[in-house]
Parts: structure tokens; sequence; C-alpha cells
């Protein structure tokens, strides 16, 4: 069976795997970004207001949200973690593939979204 050849890593690059470890060891655990029970119960009563997936709704397409996301991330936008009017209920592949390639576009992808949406932009 054929087998992929060794990466070729010049001067001590990481692994992707290491890259990752310290990427998880460097950004905290989710108690320390604020999901503390407040938040699930925050996050919960409002996916119980809006139970399916706006990412999905914008494609016509019917999902039940499984969680809450932030619309604008809080990790680079200080201050909205707790702002309701940017949460977005959503459907984990919808957060995890489409949200996060549109948030790696930068702000104007975010804007042009919230605008699909109907919520406010960050200033």
């Amino acid at each position: 069976m054929p087998t992929m050849p060794r990466v070729f890593r010049p001067g001590g690059e990481k692994s992707a795997r290491e890259v990752r470890q310290r990427h998880d060891q460097d950004r905290g655990s989710a108690r320390e970004r604020g999901y503390d029970s407040r938040w699930s119960k925050a996050a919960a009563s409002d996916r119980r207001d809006n139970p399916l997936c706006a990412y999905c709704e914008l494609e016509g397409r019917i999902t039940a949200a499984t969680l809450t996301d932030h619309l604008y991330p809080h990790r680079l936008f200080a201050g909205v973690f707790w702002l309701k009017h940017w949460w977005v209920s959503s459907c984990g592949p919808c957060h995890s593939g489409f949200k996060q390639a549109l948030e790696r576009r930068g702000k104007a992808a975010i804007d042009a979204l919230a605008d699909r949406l109907g919520r406010p932009r960050h200033p």
C-alpha cells in the first residue's frame, strides 16, 4: 500500500499537532474565556427564543440550532460578549465551517453577514 511522503520542515518548524496544542494552551479554558454557567443559561434561553440556525435560514434550509454564536467574535471585538443583538443561533456545521471561514475574511465580511441577518453593524 502506498504511503504519503514525509513532510519536510526546515529549521525546527513544528508539526500541525504541536501548533494546535500550543494554541489550545494559549487561549485558556472555556471558563476563562467567559463560557460559564451564566453564559450557558443565557445561551439556552436565546435558543429557546430562536430555535433555528440563522445561517441555514439564509440559504433556505431549516436546521435546529445547537449553539449560540457571537456574530462579532469577542476575541477580536472587545465588549461584545454580552450584547444579545449580536448573538446568533447556529448549528454546529455552520459555526465550525461557514462562520469560521467568514471570520478569517475580516470585519467587512462579518458586516455583510450582519446586513443579511438584519443586525446592526459593529462600529
